[in-house]
């Protein structure tokens, strides 16, 4: 079952560790977090314990100083903290682990330091499972309707299109579809959607600077020493997207860049950070035409450069730059590479750590050429297929029109619904599949693509699965950070409010926008409602004596349905924009679902089959999964 921001903290074990620093002076700047000394010692210590310590742990560590106090005598077993010990390195004094090397127990009234390792076990990683799907006899079934009904969904979308009539005022030119223009001919293409039709010609356009920061960038890090390389690729890249973005929009851009960072490297709150990036931000997503008269520019470039800034300044205060780069000159070259590394460029959100971890992996693991030859090759097929399917089916155009829209007879007009959710959907998979090509040609390790909304019910899965960089990106820095270190039930709900918030204030506080998010809090809470109820044992013991698992499967496919509904209206409204999803409400929840009519009866009725088809998907998927382990 899929679970959401709620159950994020499941990954997480908290190891609370005290050790002893008998020579470590404890000075006033010591007790200050804020200060220099506080800042400077702890990094050492964190760093020294997870190279040394936690390296030898399994699973994804990270440690982390919490405090430094003085305690009374005390005795601290430490053979099994610190037995894989060989050698140790600081500028402070630590005599009392080297002596551990002999003594498991130690007791001395000395200053110590209390140290929390977090990070995610083997066990922790796996996601709790509050039931496993069985299999179901029916399922062919449900696969045989769920396809039909998809390929009836798809008629009727082409019906309505070829009944279409265009008219002045709709979004649409004469064109001849790719490869097969010859046997088809001219047709009207539809280019309502504006993202796409303008991201199409601009990434075709860009090809050679991605074909060139392919070259410059293997060949450049092979052949040079990295004090030359890095600033030569960083101009490089930094001249051709002033090429294609302007000048202006690269100096605001890195204007922004260096105000967070200086934010970062002075004010050392993140509260700062965030004071010196959100505004900047608003301005940026809300009064777009200040800055450029295309929006397109600030929305695939500024918002993006933006983000990678926040994450190198964030990370940055919690001591995860790079010890080498201890100027602020250093420190600022390094973050405008990460940021004007090309693949990471725009459309894709990479935290600075993974990335650095990429940077350092890429040279000693094996390019996969047939993952990258495969790749390149569904990208093309997708993007053809995009291009082509616009020339024969214009959902978009239709959405559009409502004098047309609302002639509809039920089963096309619903129908839309499902080919706009479709097409962003595809039209994702080549934004995120192009550069995510190139950084694979660079040996490096991005994210996956975004998940077929065809297979998911439960929108939650949608958060962490589509945009999968933007909800690492808000977990990290948002929602964690708020939760901890209590994650009571508030704190949760609160991290949910503001973490949603970061997501409207990245698509723009607008009104369609808004209801998407509200839905979406909705069905959120939904479903972790209906999961917490089902985590009391006295629930869970009643289901099974009274239930089979078969049984229950049954009953929560029709539970899915809800939730699945609240987050197909609200994508109606964020795909479509307000109009198009108060059509929605108004044709098919007032007129057939508050009044019980029989499409609506028919569509939850097929929500069933398509329901159970999602979860046998996932129980395959989690079968494969569990096979190659």
């Amino acid at each position: 079952m899929a679970f959401s921001l709620f159950s994020v903290v499941s990954l997480t074990v908290i190891y609370r560790l005290t050790i002893n620093f008998p020579e470590l002076p404890y000075t006033a700047e010591l007790k200050n977090v804020e200060s220099d000394e506080y800042v400077t010692v702890s990094r050492d210590i964190a760093h020294a314990v997870q190279s040394l310590v936690v390296s030898d742990l399994d699973g994804k560590f990270t440690a982390k100083v919490t405090e430094f106090k003085l305690l009374h005598p005390l005795a601290l077993t430490t053979s099994n903290l610190i037995g894989s010990i060989r050698t140790i390195v600081f500028p402070v004094a630590l005599l009392t682990l080297l002596n551990a090397l002999t003594s498991s127990t130690l007791e001395l009234p000395v200053q110590t330091l209390a140290l929390t390792l977090s990070g995610m076990t083997p066990s922790a990683r796996q996601k709790r499972t509050l039931f496993e799907y069985p299999p179901l006899k029916e399922i062919p079934v449900c696969f045989a309707v769920t396809v039909v009904t998809m390929a009836y969904a798809w008629w009727g979308v082409y019906r309505a299109s070829q009944q279409f009539e265009w008219s002045i005022g709709d979004y649409g030119v004469w064109s001849t579809p790719p490869i097969i223009g010859d046997l088809t001919g001219p047709r009207m293409k539809d280019v309502t959607n504006w993202e796409w039709s303008r991201w199409s010609p601009f990434a075709i356009s860009y090809l050679p600077v991605f074909i060139s920061h392919f070259l410059l960038f293997n060949i450049g890090s092979a052949t040079l020493p990295e004090i030359a390389f890095i600033p030569l690729y960083t101009l490089a890249s930094i001249a051709a997207v002033c090429y294609y973005y302007t000048p202006f929009l690269v100096a605001v851009s890195i204007a922004q860049g260096t105000v967070v960072l200086l934010a970062a490297t002075y004010a050392r709150k993140t509260w700062a950070v965030w004071l010196s990036a959100l505004p900047v931000l608003y301005v940026s997503m809300h009064e777009t035409n200040s800055l450029s008269d295309d929006p397109f520019m600030i929305f695939t470039f500024l918002s993006y450069s933006m983000i990678h800034y926040i994450s190198y300044s964030l990370e940055h205060l919690q001591g995860e730059s790079r010890k080498k780069d201890d100027t602020v000159l250093k420190r600022w070259v390094r973050m405008m590479f990460y940021t004007f590394y090309q693949p990471y460029l725009f459309s894709l959100i990479m935290l600075y750590p993974d990335f650095e971890r990429q940077i350092r992996e890429r040279g000693t693991k094996k390019r996969d050429w047939t993952d990258c030859v495969w790749s390149g090759l569904r990208i093309a097929f997708w993007w053809w297929i995009m291009e082509t399917s616009l020339h024969f089916l214009y959902q978009e155009a239709i959405l559009k029109n409502a004098p047309y829209l609302y002639s509809l007879p039920k089963d096309q007009f619903v129908a839309l619904g499902m080919a706009i959710g479709i097409f962003f959907h595809l039209k994702y998979a080549v934004i995120f599949g192009l550069p995510t090509l190139f950084a694979k040609l660079d040996n490096m390790d991005p994210l996956p693509g975004p998940i077929c909304l065809i297979r998911v019910t439960l929108y939650s899965k949608v958060w962490r699965e589509f945009d999968r960089g933007l909800y690492t990106f808000f977990k990290k820095y948002i929602f964690i950070p708020i939760c901890a270190p209590t994650f009571s039930l508030p704190r949760k709900i609160f991290g949910v409010f503001v973490s949603y918030g970061f997501v409207l204030l990245w698509h723009g506080f607008y009104h369609h926008n808004i209801v998407w998010i509200g839905l979406n809090i909705l069905a959120l809470f939904i479903e972790m409602g209906s999961k917490s109820v089902y985590t009391i044992d006295a629930v869970r013991k009643w289901r099974e004596k009274h239930l089979s698992d078969v049984a229950f499967r049954r009953i929560l496919a029709w539970c899915h349905i809800l939730p699945f509904a609240i987050g197909l209206y609200s994508n109606f409204y964020f795909l479509g924009g307000s109009d198009v999803g108060a059509a929605f409400v108004q044709r098919f929840l007032i007129e057939e679902t508050i009044t019980v009519r029989w499409p609506f009866l028919l569509i939850i009725s097929l929500g069933w089959f398509h329901a159970n088809t999602c979860m046998e998907v996932d129980r395959l998927k989690s079968l494969a999964k569990s096979k190659k382990d």
